[in-house]
């Protein structure tokens, strides 16, 4: 099982968007995948469980003693793909750890070891901030991937961020380690992406994924539906690259034991 947060301290990175069509790519590869939404805006639970009942959220999961009777984490549509919701009352739940629990860094890693060992691959979708939230996931996970807008230098910013906090969380959690960066939502066609590509590849030698996700207007019409690409458009090219992504990561993190069929 392995543990991965996906954050960056600036928005529009396409971190959602990512966790979510990486958590389906993964499942596909015969993997038991939960994504957890951390993120109180909601937008992976929109996209994964639509059309989807729940009765327990994110809120109840880091509220409660995990009652192993409740249904915490709903099926998706997607066989061995899983979502623990989220809902927009978690947002005001960081004051209250603060100010009740010394270790409030731990508890969503306290929480999740009672159902980790269900699953192959557990993605954490983080706010684009570095507060409770992400440290809590840092706290919980083995690998950080950082997803970096290519022509975004405020992008940039927010991975150099990302990098000291993870550096600053290994104190707490010395499991934890940067993955690699992400580049996304990359414009082939402009000199600044070829300009920005060319600058990551130099500065972050060995640190950033082969894989490069090019700008797709498809994805923003498919999420407009409260849909992933994989449902939208299912032989739409793009989704070559949220394959060969999980391709990477299966590679550099090995699921533990054999991969999961249920």
């Amino acid at each position: 099982m392995k543990i991965i947060t996906l954050g960056n301290n600036k928005g529009g990175t396409g971190k959602t968007t990512i966790t979510t069509h990486l958590g389906v790519a993964l499942s596909k590869t015969n993997h038991r995948v939960l994504v957890i939404d951390n993120d109180s805006q909601c937008n992976a639970t929109s996209l994964l469980l639509s059309d989807i009942n729940f009765k327990y959220s994110m809120y109840d999961f880091l509220t409660d003693a995990v009652d192993m009777n409740r249904e915490y984490v709903v099926r998706t549509s997607f066989p061995r793909l899983y979502c623990l919701p989220n809902i927009v009352d978690t947002s005001g739940l960081s004051l209250k750890f603060v100010k009740l629990y010394p270790n409030s860094l731990f508890i969503l890693k306290n929480a999740l070891e009672k159902i980790k060992d269900d699953f192959d691959y557990i993605l954490i979708d983080c706010p684009p901030t570095l507060d409770l939230p992400m440290s809590m996931a840092l706290c919980a996970s083995q690998a950080v991937i950082i997803p970096v807008e290519v022509g975004s230098q405020h992008s940039i910013d927010g991975l150099d961020k990302c990098l000291d906090l993870i550096d600053a969380m290994q104190e707490f959690n010395p499991e934890l380690s940067f993955l690699k960066l992400l580049m996304n939502r990359a414009d082939k066609r402009t000199s600044i992406t070829k300009i920005m590509i060319d600058e990551i590849k130099r500065n972050y030698a060995g640190e950033y994924f082969e894989t490069i996700i090019s700008i797709c207007t498809a994805l923003q019409q498919a999420e407009y539906l409260r849909k992933t690409l994989f449902e939208y458009s299912q032989t739409h090219p793009a989704l070559k690259f949220y394959k060969q992504l999980a391709k990477e990561i299966t590679t550099l993190l090995p699921a533990d034991g054999k991969p999961t069929s249920v």
